[in-house]
């Protein structure tokens, strides 16, 4: 083999050589750097993983988001009804509460004008009284005697209170 150009002890050299680099590279080199690549692409489908339950859970977050805007608007849109009819309600309490005190008020305004108005028939019907005495006196002074007088004025006195004017 000599004469073709091939040393056996360089190819065993180199066999040994290889074979001690095997060795070192699979002891020390291949298990840390094969250990590393597993782990990042543990890590990496980690992350995949990951990203892909937070986009899920964004999903599922949006969907709750967008049905509890419901519900409140629900919500809302019925407390604002209920709230427009308890304020028709209060509108129509004041309304016929100030119905009431109106009608109060005419009728205490009725009573008290109905009041005034006997106080002022009262009052004419004495003044008309006193007037009437003046001119029966007047009248009768030069026809009667004054104790003839005294007797008609005190019996018109007396009956007027009872007669109806």
């Amino acid at each position: 083999m000599e004469n073709l150009g091939i040393d056996v002890k360089l190819i065993v050299a180199q066999m040994v050589s290889f074979g001690v680099f095997y060795l070192v590279f699979a002891k020390f080199i291949s298990k840390p750097l094969f250990g590393f690549l597993k782990k990042q692409k543990e890590q990496e489908e980690l992350r995949e993983k990951l990203a892909s339950d937070l986009e899920s859970r964004n999903a599922k977050l949006e969907e709750k988001d967008k049905a509890m805007d419901k519900e409140r608007k629900a919500a809302l849109t019925k407390a604002i009804s209920a709230s427009k009819k308890e304020a028709l309600t209060v509108k129509d309490e004041i309304i016929a509460q100030a119905k009431n005190e109106a009608a109060a008020i005419v009728e205490s305004g009725k009573a008290q004008v109905q009041a005034e108005r006997e106080a002022m028939e009262k009052g004419i019907r004495t003044e008309i009284a006193k007037v009437s005495v003046m001119l029966v006196e007047k009248a009768l002074q030069d026809y009667l005697t004054p104790s003839a007088q005294k007797d008609i004025t005190k019996h018109i006195i007396e009956q007027a209170p009872k007669a109806k004017i």
